[in-house]
């Protein structure tokens, strides 16, 4: 239960993802509850978008990927004996945070389906955009909190922890496109 508060606290900005014990088994654990939680959370939307696809593969393919661009950059800045502290706190940050969207997918997912029943008649509802924005909200925040455990992790400014999280999210989706056909 300790290390669930650590990881609230981290994403509240209020702990370093060095107060994450350093365990082996505790990273596979992350890993595996925020590929599972990332599944519960996005594998609707896919519907959503008229695709029927299965998103365990993407997913895990998501995950080492990133988990591989976080180790380059702590590679790259002297700091690889930081990595499964750092990627412990991200997946069990994201797992967190991905709990948190599940329900609001459902919510995205209900107000769809009531638009698409409305048809180009009648104007949507003030509502209907509350979980797209609650959505949006999660990943601004999951950003910062990315950010922040960078900018701990690297021992630099808030603002180059953003961009090595924005750069580690551009690059794990370029190799997805590369190595799943999104056309298919």
């Amino acid at each position: 239960m300790k290390v669930i508060k650590v990881f609230f606290d981290i994403s509240l900005l209020q702990a370093k993802p060095q107060d994450v014990p350093f365990s082996y088994p505790l990273l596979v654990m992350t890993v595996a509850a925020s590929i599972a939680s990332y599944i519960l959370a996005i594998g609707e939307l896919a519907q959503l978008f008229g695709k029927d696809i299965s998103v365990a593969p993407i997913t895990v393919a998501e995950h080492l990927i990133f988990a591989g661009t976080v180790w380059a950059i702590l590679r790259f800045h002297n700091h690889s004996e930081r990595f499964v502290q750092t990627v412990t706190a991200m997946f069990g940050v994201n797992t967190m945070v991905q709990l948190v969207m599940w329900p609001i997918t459902g919510w995205l997912m209900k107000s769809a389906a009531d638009l698409s029943a409305l048809g180009t008649e009648q104007a949507p509802p003030p509502e209907a955009g509350m979980p797209l924005f609650l959505m949006l909200s999660l990943l601004i925040w999951i950003l910062i909190v990315y950010g922040h455990i960078f900018k701990e992790t690297l021992e630099t400014r808030f603002g180059a922890g953003l961009l090595y999280t924005i750069a580690s999210w551009m690059f794990t989706r370029m190799m997805l496109l590369l190595i799943f056909d999104p056309s298919a």
